[in-house]
This record gives structure tokens, sequence and C-alpha cells, in this order.
């Protein structure tokens, strides 16, 4: 493995960091986007029922206690139920804004890496391509085996970059949907709860 990382070169060490950077952002998104962690339908449903019987302070200690993205939004929207229905959807929409910031931090490193990689591959292979021409002027073409070896090293960068950004664009794109579906239903939760605050359910 070391041997195989050497041949490429520096780039090689570039595309292991990407990998390195890549699988750390992927493990902790996919802890950090589970449907438990932003919108528990258990905690939606107490808040809901605590608001139906007259709770306001419940259903607030409810969202206090939950720490995800749904629970700090209707926390919001229930210390600021005495304003009107314009301005309580315009708080919301900004409190919304900085949950959706905060689910899709990282995401956008990893749809970096997923674009870079090849690009660095590539890079590392045109690097040892040189390399191999340069041989082949001081040795000739007349020794195909050390062709064969240099081009064989200089193509491994490529497959290098391949492999870093498929599993990192793969995981861009389900991350990306992922967080569009749950901005979606956040909204449609806001929309009800502020439905819900100004007695029109």
């Amino acid at each position: 493995m070391y041997e195989f990382l050497v041949q490429g070169g520096t780039t090689m060490f570039v595309l292991l960091g990407c990998s390195v950077l890549a699988l750390t952002i992927i493990f902790e998104r996919a802890w950090s986007l589970r449907r438990s962690v932003v919108i528990p339908e258990k905690d939606v449903a107490a808040v809901e029922a605590a608001i139906r019987s007259g709770d306001a302070k419940g259903a607030m200690q409810i969202c206090h206690d939950s720490h995800t993205a749904m629970g700090r939004i209707l926390w919001v929207a229930l210390q600021n139920r005495g304003v009107s229905r314009p301005v309580l959807k315009e708080v919301l929409e900004e409190i919304g804004r900085q949950e959706v910031a905060h689910l899709e931090r990282f995401i956008g490193a990893l749809g970096l890496i997923a674009a870079i990689s090849p690009l660095l591959g590539l890079l590392g292979t045109v690097i040892g391509m040189i390399d191999v021409f340069q041989v082949i002027s001081v040795e000739g073409v007349g020794k195909a085996d050390i062709l064969a070896g240099g081009i064989s090293k200089a193509l491994n960068t490529t497959a290098a970059g391949l492999t870093v950004a498929i599993p990192a664009l793969v995981a861009f794109r389900l991350f990306e949907s992922r967080v569009d579906r749950f901005v979606i239903e956040i909204e449609q939760h806001a929309l009800r709860f502020v439905e819900l605050l100004k007695g029109e359910r």
C-alpha cells in the first residue's frame, strides 16, 4: 500500500488526505442527518398535543429538551406566539434558514472533493507520463518493460482519483436529497404549528 502511494508521488498523498476527509464527512453527516436527530416524530406529536391542550410551557419544555432542528424551530414559534401571524412566519423563516445552513454544513466540501479528485488523479497521471517521456528520451523506445511500468505507475493516480470521487459524489447527492426532504417536512410542520398557535386548527 505504501509503495502504491509512493509510486503516485505527491498527488497520491493529496488524494489520500481527500479520501480521509471525505470519509469523515460521510460518517458525520450520516450520523447528524438521522430523522431522530432532525425531526423526531414523537416530540413533534407531543408538542402538538401540548399546544392543543393549552400547555404552552410544557410544549416549550419538550422543544428545549429535544435538542433537534425541529425542536429549536418550534421553541422559537412558541416563544413568539403572541406576535401577529405575518411576523411569526417571518421569524420562523429566519430560524429555518439557520437550521437549514446547519443541516447543509460540510456537504459542500464533500461535493468539492468529488469534483477535484478526478482532476488531481489526472494531474498525477500527466506528471507521471512526463516522467515516462523523459525516460524515452534517454533510454529510447526499445525497453518496453520500463515504459509499461512507468505508464502503469502514472495511471495509478487516475484510478485513485476516481476511487475517491465516486463514493464522495454518491454521498453528496444522497445527503443533498435528504436535506431537501427534511426542509420540506420542516416547512410543513412549521406551517401547521403557526395555524395551531393562531387558533386556525
